[in-house]
């Protein structure tokens, strides 16, 4: 079973000060130990999610639930287990039509790997030396990932979104990158790219020793790929 060490919940009333479906707003803060090498799972429908890295060997995660009113606050739940040494994060609706959403604020250990699924909402994951997969309906992706090497693997996919990627310039990764309508950009000699079907493109190529992966697809939406 799990154990959450801390939990902290404060309810802000506010005034019509955001958008239609954000006058109210919830503020949820809960953190885990997370044993290396860890893996932390976020499922979200609708907001933003953000991931960086801090020295500690737990998971702080801060939300921020909004909706139109307090009802509507009260039917969305965060709900947050722990499985050996993987962590789930899930948003979860009751029944009947939303408006309302959860923003993510999450830090963990940089050897963690992150596999991020958000519906309507980007997703923004910085400082990681593991794995990392993310997906969006309709969202931009940005990552910021430092040396990709060994045996590391990043999968992100957008329906509809851009993705923007940086890498270190040492890095050891072959790169497969695919946008049914949209361009690529890339500041690195050894990805080379093609037009597909006119509005799409497909591009790909081996920096270094290839050992890592790098797997960039966009149905609609540009994707740019450089050297931090």
């Amino acid at each position: 079973m799990s154990r959450i060490p801390s939990f902290i919940a404060v309810f802000v009333l506010a005034a019509c000060a955001g958008s239609f479906d954000e006058r109210v707003h919830q503020e949820v803060q809960q953190a885990m130990a997370l044993e290396a090498p860890g893996t932390v799972n976020v499922e979200n429908i609708a907001g933003t999610v953000t991931v960086t890295t801090w020295a500690k060997p737990r998971v702080d995660i801060r939300a921020t639930k909004y909706g139109y009113d307090a009802q509507e606050l009260r039917s969305i739940t965060i709900d947050v287990r722990k499985e050996g040494r993987s962590i789930f994060i899930a948003t979860r609706y009751g029944s009947g039509m939303h408006r309302g959403g959860v923003r993510y604020r999450i830090q963990l250990p940089a050897s963690a790997s992150v596999h991020v699924s958000n519906v309507a909402g980007s997703v923004d994951v910085s400082g990681l030396r593991g794995d990392v997969s993310v997906q969006t309906q309709a969202g931009t992706i940005v990552a910021d990932l430092g040396r990709v090497a060994g045996a590391r693997s990043v999968d992100l996919q957008a329906t509809t979104g851009a993705i923007r990627v940086w890498i270190a310039p040492d890095s050891d990764v072959n790169v497969d990158v695919h946008s049914t309508v949209g361009a690529f950009s890339s500041d690195i000699p050894s990805i080379a790219q093609s037009r597909e079907n006119i509005v799409g493109v497909r591009a790909g190529g081996t920096i270094g020793s290839g050992s890592a992966r790098i797997r960039l697809v966009t149905t609609t939406g540009a994707i740019v790929l450089r050297n931090r």
